[in-house]
């Protein structure tokens, strides 16, 4: 049996189908996708599905470890000076007197030295008050009284005493000022001349 020989377009066919092939295993060795990044971002895109609902809250971290201690800031301006107050106060007692009735009586309570009167008053039973008041000088404290009943009463005046840089209040009793004496015996001569002329 006599083969054939091809004709030359049958031989062109065969080689071109042979080329073909190979040229496909070829392309298909060297072009394999192995990473997104080889996909045209647009494609790539497409081919994502829509984002999912959101899921539940994770439980809660545990805390960081403290933070280094901050530099200390600048000291601020000095503020304003409070108000001076007085920081104690010496109780001072008068004489004690006994006032016979229809009399006239005295009592002068003197402050310590270096201290000064800022306020004061007194015992005096069931006379009327003709005075109660600071001597001009400030350091005494005197009272003049007029005992119109029938039985006579006590006196004794008090003088509240302050001085800057004393600690603790104290009672002391101190001999009349003999400014604040003669003070008070011209307002108790005074009352008592008023109340002969009333008579």
């Amino acid at each position: 049996m006599n083969m054939r020989r091809p004709s030359p377009s049958a031989a062109i066919a065969t080689l071109a189908l042979f080329f073909a092939l190979g040229g496909t295993a070829i392309a298909a060795r060297h072009y394999l996708i192995t990473s997104t990044s080889q996909i045209k971002p647009s494609v790539l895109t497409s081919l994502h599905g829509k984002t999912g609902a959101a899921g539940a809250a994770g439980p809660t971290g545990a805390p960081g470890p403290t933070g280094a201690t901050g530099a200390t800031g600048a000291t601020g301006p000095e503020g304003p000076s409070g108000p001076t107050t007085l920081s104690s106060l010496t109780i001072v007692a008068g004489e004690s007197k006994s006032v016979p009735k229809e009399t006239v009586g005295t009592s002068v309570a003197t402050c310590p030295s270096g201290d000064h009167a800022v306020s004061g008053g007194g015992y005096n039973g069931a006379a009327f008050i003709g005075a109660s008041q600071m001597e001009s000088n400030h350091q005494s404290w005197f009272i003049v009284v007029y005992n119109e009943t029938s039985i006579s009463t006590h006196l004794e005046a008090i003088a509240y005493c302050a001085a800057s840089g004393q600690a603790v209040a104290a009672g002391t009793t101190r001999a009349a000022h003999e400014h604040a004496v003669a003070q008070a015996d011209a307002v108790a001569a005074h009352l008592t001349q008023e109340l002969q002329e009333r008579r």
